[in-house]
C-alpha cells in the first residue's frame, strides 16, 4: 500500500499558513511520516526577519514532536517556489501540505509566482488547506479531518491518479470514498446537430459507460475494504463536483492533475481553479506519474 513518508510543509510565519497544522497533526501519525517544516528566508541569513522565521520554524517543528510526530525543521534561502520545488526532489517528498489565503483561495503569498508555480510543476501530490485564523490553542488542536472523501474520475489512466492516495487514505482512516463522473453536455452547435432523441440516447450511453467503470473501481475499493459509492451526473464538472462535496458532507476532494504543465484542461481552466476557489473543504491533487516529466533544476 502506498505510504506517505515524506511530507513537506512550508510555512510562510502567518496564523493563516498554521491552518495546515491540525490536518498534519491527523495525517502524519496514520502513516508514521516524517515530516518537514520549511520556511524560506530572503536576503542575507543574518537578516533579523531571517532569525526569527528560523526562531519560528524550529518552535513549530518543536510543537509537533511533543506530540510524538517526527518532525524536521529547514531553513533554505532563495526564491518561496523554487525552493520548495528543488526541496521535495532533493528529499523525495512523498506529499506537500499548504494553505491557501482569503476568501478568493490562494492569494499573493502562494498563488501568482508560489502555489501556482508548486501545483503546476511539483511531482509530489499537494494537499490545499483553505486558511483560517486558528484559536489560541489553533496550533496544537487535531481533528479527524478524514470520513468522506469525493474522487472525480474522467474515465482515463490519467485520472486515476489520485486514487492510490484516496485508497491509501481511507485504510488508514477509515474513511469512505465517493467516486463521481461528470458527463459534460455538448455545446450548442453539436447538441443541434444531435437532436432531441439522439441527444436522449448520448446522454444515457454516457451515463451507462460510465456507471459501468465507476462500479468496477468500487468493485475494486470494496475488495481492498474501503466502504465506497458512485454516481453519474451531467452538468459542468467544476459546479457538480462543488455542488456534490456541499450535499454529500465530503470532507476532502482527491482530483488527478493532466497534462504536462500539470493541471490541463479538463481540471484546471473551468475546472480546477473553480474548483480551488469554490471548495471550502481540503483538496488533493496528484499529477500522474505518466505525464511527469522531470526539469531539470539548477
Amino acid at each position: 500500500m502506498l505510504q506517505l513518508q515524506k511530507i513537506l510543509v512550508p510555512l510562510d510565519g502567518s496564523r493563516e499558513a498554521e491552518s495546515v497544522l491540525p490536518y498534519l497533526r491527523d495525517l502524519a501519525p496514520r502513516f508514521g511520516s516524517h515530516v518537514l517544516i520549511l520556511g524560506v528566508g530572503i536576503g542575507r541569513k543574518t537578516r533579523r526577519a531571517n532569525c526569527l522565521l528560523e526562531d519560528y520554524i524550529k518552535r513549530i517543528a518543536n510543537s509537533l514532536q511533543s506530540d510524538n510526530i517526527k518532525a524536521e525543521p529547514v531553513i533554505r534561502y532563495g526564491t518561496t517556489a523554487d525552493k520548495i520545488l528543488d526541496f521535495t526532489v532533493e528529499k523525495e517528498v512523498d506529499l506537500i501540505i499548504m494553505a491557501t489565503h482569503g476568501r478568493s483561495g490562494i492569494t499573493r503569498w502562494w498563488m501568482g509566482s508560489v502555489a501556482e508555480k508548486v501545483i503546476s510543476e511539483a511531482t509530489a501530490p499537494v494537499l490545499l488547506v483553505r486558511s483560517k485564523r486558528p484559536s489560541k490553542t489553533g496550533a496544537a488542536d487535531k481533528l479527524h479531518f478524514l470520513r468522506k472523501i469525493l474522487a472525480p474520475l474522467d474515465g482515463s489512466d490519467i485520472g486515476e491518479a489520485a486514487l492510490s492516495y484516496v485508497e491509501a487514505l481511507a485504510i488508514k482512516s477509515g474513511a469512505s470514498v465517493d467516486l463521481l463522473q461528470i458527463v459534460s453536455p455538448p455545446g450548442t452547435v453539436e447538441a443541434s446537430l444531435l437532436g432531441g432523441p439522439d441527444w436522449r440516447k448520448f446522454i444515457k450511453a454516457m451515463h451507462d459507460a460510465g456507471e459501468k467503470y465507476l462500479k468496477s473501481i468500487t468493485a475494486r475499493l470494496s475488495g481492498n475494504g474501503v466502504k465506497s459509492a458512485y454516481e453519474v451526473v451531467t452538468g459542468d464538472p467544476a459546479d457538480k463536483i462543488v455542488e456534490y462535496a456541499e450535499d454529500r458532507g465530503i470532507s476532502l476532494i482527491a482530483m488527478s492533475t493532466h497534462g504536462r504543465t500539470g493541471l490541463a484542461r479538463w481540471v484546471l481552466g473551468s475546472v480546477a481553479d473553480k474548483v480551488l476557489h469554490s471548495a471550502r473543504i481540503p483538496i488533493l491533487l496528484v499529477r500522474s506519474p505518466k505525464i511527469v516529466i522531470p526539469k531539470p533544476r539548477g
